[in-house]
């Protein structure tokens, strides 16, 4: 009663038959194709405006950070200037004299602003933000599925 069994005999026919159904032809991708200029305008344009955008955003950036800088210059030079004052008019006996300190100090704010104002002006004009293109209406015709006349 020893039988003999073919074990796997149909596990091996399986195999076969799921090797012959696949090809064994390696993948190849397709070639990265050149990049084409569009037909569309209102693609075109708006290509443009992301770059000019992109543009204005690293400009107000660089002027935002150009502003930081002045004004903690110009907030140093006022800070300076009180307490400059402060300390002599700790010393001060007469009126002249906390005058003479107020005036110094009028006249240090005074040339602060100034400063920041020339250094405001070097700046020179904000950036102008681009605007974003209008896409245009579709133009409703007979041709046109969506402008079709009811009969």
């Amino acid at each position: 009663m020893n039988k003999v069994r073919v074990f796997g005999s149909s596990a091996t026919i399986a195999v076969a038959i799921a090797f012959s159904l696949i090809s064994f032809t390696p993948a190849q991708a397709d070639p990265t194709p050149a990049p084409t200029i569009s037909a569309d305008p209102y693609k075109a344009a708006m290509d443009q405006f992301k770059h000019d955008r992109d543009i204005y955003v690293a400009a107000m950036r660089d002027r935002e950070i150009k502003m930081r800088d002045i004004n903690l210059i110009f907030k140093n030079a006022v800070d300076k200037a009180n307490l400059d004052a402060r300390g002599a008019l700790a010393t001060a006996t007469t009126p002249l004299q906390k005058s003479t300190i107020a005036a110094t100090r009028r006249n240090a704010i005074d040339a602060a602003i100034n400063a920041r104002d020339t250094a405001i002006a070097a700046l020179g004009d904000m950036p102008v933000a681009p605007t974003e293109p209008m896409r245009q209406p579709k133009q409703m015709g007979l041709n046109n599925p969506q402008g079709k006349q009811k009969r």
